[in-house]
């Protein structure tokens, strides 16, 4: 994967708008994840580490753990110093049942095929919490359209292939269980989700 979209360039864009609308969103991830005090997060998704180091700053003692599908990632991220990360499959988690007192998938869902199969993987390492975010639309795809990105797609990411607006998300999550909290820092929504877990393994329908 390249460097001219997703995570890295989210992070790494000198965009002075950008970085204050992500500055924005980071301090509503981190006001969350710090309400329920976990001793123990896991970052689905991390890619090159920077919501993971943060995180370390902001929970003292916590242990902090990220894993990624991406390998090139994951390799410029231990190059900028991101540790306790490994390659895996948001699908098939490579940890026990209840690892971890919070699990965060921040700009994932909107990418997956199947985004219940992989809610309910991050609800079975969960403790309890899982902290989600996506894009919310249609005010995302708007500020891409505004700002000249992805014109001939309406402002739509090709790499989005969900979309949900606020009440749809809230929807989608509560299949899961109990929604805490949900915040929408322009352009994103995120919610802090009381995970309960299913009778039953996710079963994908036919």
């Amino acid at each position: 994967m390249t460097t001219d979209h997703g995570n890295w360039q989210k992070y790494q864009n000198p965009n002075p708008v950008q970085r204050w609308l992500l500055s924005r969103f980071l301090q509503v991830i981190e006001n969350m994840a710090r309400t329920v005090n976990p001793q123990s997060i896991l970052d689905i998704g991390c890619a090159e580490g920077f919501v993971m180091n943060r995180l370390r700053q902001v929970i003292p003692g916590a242990q902090v753990t990220g894993l990624d599908i991406d390998d090139e990632a994951l390799l410029r991220g231990k190059a900028l110093g991101a540790r306790d990360t490994c390659q895996g499959s948001v699908y098939s988690l490579p940890y026990p049942d209840d690892s971890f007192d919070l699990v965060l998938a921040l700009e994932v869902l909107e990418h997956l095929e199947e985004p219940e199969q992989a809610l309910d993987e991050l609800c079975r390492v969960a403790r309890q919490f899982c902290l989600l975010s996506v894009p919310h639309e249609p005010f995302f795809r708007a500020a891409n359209f505004l700002r000249g990105k992805h014109l001939s797609r309406w402002g739509n990411d090709p790499e989005h292939i969900n979309h949900w607006n606020a009440r749809e998300f809230r929807s989608f999550a509560e299949k899961f269980g109990e929604v805490v909290k949900m915040r929408n820092p322009f352009p994103w929504l995120a919610v802090l989700l009381c995970a309960h877990k299913r009778k039953a393994p996710y079963d994908p329908p036919i």
